[in-house]
């Protein structure tokens, strides 16, 4: 096994040797990435699905978080009443 040889950052590119790429090696790599890509899709379905959860839950809470004072004034509101009508007897 022989050390590879980094090229000289002085040498101009046409004296850096022939570089021959066949059909095979770029159909190989069209398939791998063809795979990545449908990979990334479905990581990215997994994502989409986790954020439309994340969404609904939040929404869930700002609708609490705005019912919320809502039922406590009714709360307060039929204490008081429950009140005056013990005292009123």
């Amino acid at each position: 096994m022989q050390p590879s040889r980094l090229p000289d950052p002085q040498t101009p590119p046409d004296q850096l040797g022939v570089v021959s790429i066949g059909a095979r090696e770029i159909y190989d790599e069209v398939i791998g990435l063809r795979s990545e890509v449908r990979s990334i899709g479905q990581q990215a379905e997994g994502v989409r699905a986790e954020l439309d959860d994340h969404e609904d839950r939040i929404r869930q809470l700002e609708a609490w978080r705005y019912a919320l004072p809502v039922a406590a004034l009714t709360g307060v509101g039929g204490a008081l009443v429950a009140i005056v009508q013990a005292v009123a007897k």
